[in-house]
C-alpha cells in the first residue's frame, strides 16, 4: 500500500516536473521568437522617421516652389512688382519717396 502511494506520488511530481519544463520550453521558445523580430522592429523604426524627415523637406519644397512660381507669374505679368523689384535691387527711389528696410535673416 505505501508502495502504490509513494508510486502515485512519484508520477504526480514527474508530471508537474513534466508540466513545468514543456511550459519552460514555450516560454524560451516565444522569446526566441520575439528576440528575432528585434531588428525589424528597429529598421522599422528607422524607416519611419526616415520617411518622416523626407515627407517634410517634400512640403518645404513644395513651399518654395509655390513662392517662385508665384514671383515667377508676377514678375512676368504686374510691371508695378516689377518695378518694385528693379528699383529695391538697384537701390533706386523715388522723388519724395522713404523706404524703409528690415534685416532679415542672412
Amino acid at each position: 500500500m505505501r508502495s502504490t502511494v509513494r508510486r502515485q506520488r512519484h508520477v504526480e511530481r514527474l508530471h508537474t516536473v513534466n508540466r513545468f519544463l514543456t511550459l519552460a520550453i514555450v516560454g524560451v521558445m516565444l522569446g526566441a521568437i520575439c528576440i528575432s523580430f528585434i531588428p525589424i522592429l528597429n529598421k522599422t523604426r528607422e524607416l519611419d522617421e526616415t520617411l518622416r524627415m523626407k515627407k517634410q523637406e517634400l512640403q518645404t519644397e513644395i513651399l518654395l516652389q509655390k513662392k517662385r512660381t508665384r514671383e515667377v507669374h508676377l514678375l512676368q505679368s504686374d510691371p508695378i512688382y516689377l518695378e518694385t523689384i528693379a528699383r529695391d535691387k538697384l537701390d533706386l527711389m523715388k522723388p519724395g519717396e522713404t523706404i524703409f528696410r528690415l534685416d532679415g535673416k542672412k
